[in-house]
């Protein structure tokens, strides 16, 4: 999914997706480094989501993707 998001090649609900999955990483596991883990991705929506949008409705616009249009569009 993280490397869909660097192309541009993903679904804006996949970034509620994967901060809801960070969400229940992050305290609920025995091991410190799973909060580790999810902090980065928390990091990076929270101070760059309207970018990845972006790169997300670009990619779709150049190849044409209906459904990634649609979906950043609501």
């Amino acid at each position: 999914m993280m490397n869909r998001f660097v192309t541009g090649n993903a679904r804006p609900a996949e970034i509620d997706m994967i901060w809801e999955l960070s969400k229940q990483i992050e305290g609920h596991t025995i091991c410190a480094l799973g909060d580790a883990a999810a902090w980065p991705v928390q990091g990076l929506i929270r101070h760059f989501r309207p970018e990845m949008e972006r790169r997300m409705a670009e990619y779709a616009a150049k190849h044409g993707d209906a459904k990634t249009i649609n979906a950043s569009a609501h």
